[in-house]
């Protein structure tokens, strides 16, 4: 199939889990599946997941939610986010948990549970230091108090997230952890039925053990990519990124590729084409510099990428129409160091890849 794609390695997925596992001892897992599993695909990565003995799953929309439960996901789902009154149905079924990020929170949660006899539970989040969602820290003793009062909420976790824990200076992510240790001392005096408290995502699974307390929730790490710029030669790179070549083109000395004329030939060249561009997920910053893997061997992209289609400089090499060429995933090719060198993030290179571009499904 001439048509870009994507090799989802399951069983590299799994091989990641059971690491990240192995190195928080008992702490549940909760895999980070929002804007559909990085782009690996939801449903496939979460079923993998759920086989191999995963808590359960975070994810930041009511529409991913329901993604879950209507693949027949039955493990716990926290919602990172803020439900509305029209979306707490689907906390009915005691499956879903959701987040409490502001006492304007607490009373539709308690009307809602009131009024259908249900217990919902809930997690609660401060902020301690992100600045964004979650209750501020200042506020903690009288969000307490409310809590404590309610009769439909049932207070399951308490968690914060934290704003540096990727960098080497760990002076502002050490004091946020103080901070969730002093909200964890007050929570257990008032509301000792917490039974779960977490703030490490992946940064902090893999640098700072103090921070995994008896629940981690790990998001890029499990798809085997560190946001630390560095590859973990134990993660094993889940997503295979890769287009077919689809046509060998001569041109003459003199003559341009691609748009805007960003490439001219200084002398005869051959040029192949791949079936794969922006539109597919791979970055404009490729353009004229990029490199992609065919059969072992490094080639470099010739002009600007297009939509669908990028050129790259053959030289003289035996490249054939319909062999891949890979983009990242490879030994040669970590997102890591494509982040570092375009400076961009590895979250993007994974939930850039559009819908258009076919996930194949492998396990190895």
């Amino acid at each position: 199939m001439l048509h870009p794609e994507a090799d989802i390695n399951l069983g590299g997925l799994v091989k990641n889990y059971k690491f990240i596992q192995s190195q928080v001892n008992s702490a549940k897992v909760m895999a980070v599946v929002k804007a559909d599993a990085y782009g690996h695909g939801v449903v496939p990565v979460s079923k993998s997941l759920s086989n191999a003995g995963i808590h359960g799953f975070c994810v930041a929309l009511v529409s991913e939610v329901r993604e879950l439960i209507e693949a027949d996901i039955h493990n716990p789902i926290l919602h990172l986010g803020r439900l509305s009154k029209d979306e707490l149905k689907i906390c009915e079924s005691g499956q879903v948990r959701c987040t409490i990020n502001s006492f304007e929170d607490i009373k539709p949660i308690e009307d809602y549970g009131c009024k259908n006899s249900i217990s919902i539970k809930v997690h609660l989040k401060i902020d301690t230091g992100m600045g964004r969602m979650g209750i501020r820290y200042e506020d903690l003793d009288n969000i307490l108090t409310q809590l404590s009062k309610s009769q439909h909420i049932i207070a399951e976790g308490v968690y914060s997230h934290f704003s540096t824990a990727e960098e080497k200076n760990t002076e502002y992510r050490d004091w946020q952890l103080k901070r969730f240790k002093e909200v964890i001392s007050k929570v257990e005096k008032n509301l000792p039925q917490v039974e779960y408290y977490h703030m490490a995502n992946s940064a902090a699974v893999l640098s700072c053990p103090e921070a995994h307390f008896n629940m981690i929730r790990p998001g890029i790490s499990l798809y085997g990519v560190t946001p630390f710029g560095n590859p973990n030669d134990k993660l094993i790179p889940v997503m295979r990124m890769k287009g077919p070549v689809v046509l060998i083109k001569e041109i003459i000395s003199g003559e341009s590729v691609g748009y805007n004329r960003q490439y001219i030939t200084e002398k005869n060249e051959t040029i192949a084409i791949v079936q794969a561009g922006y539109g597919d997920g791979i970055p404009m910053e490729f353009s004229n510099g990029g490199e992609v893997e065919i059969e072992g061997t490094i080639y470099s992209i010739a002009g600007k990428i297009s939509m669908d289609l990028v050129a790259i400089h053959s030289r003289d090499s035996a490249i054939k129409t319909g062999q891949d060429a890979i983009f990242w995933g490879t030994n040669s090719s970590r997102l890591e160091t494509l982040a570092g060198k375009y400076n961009k993030t590895p979250y993007e290179f994974l939930t850039g890849v559009s819908k258009r571009v076919k996930r194949n499904y492998i396990y190895e």
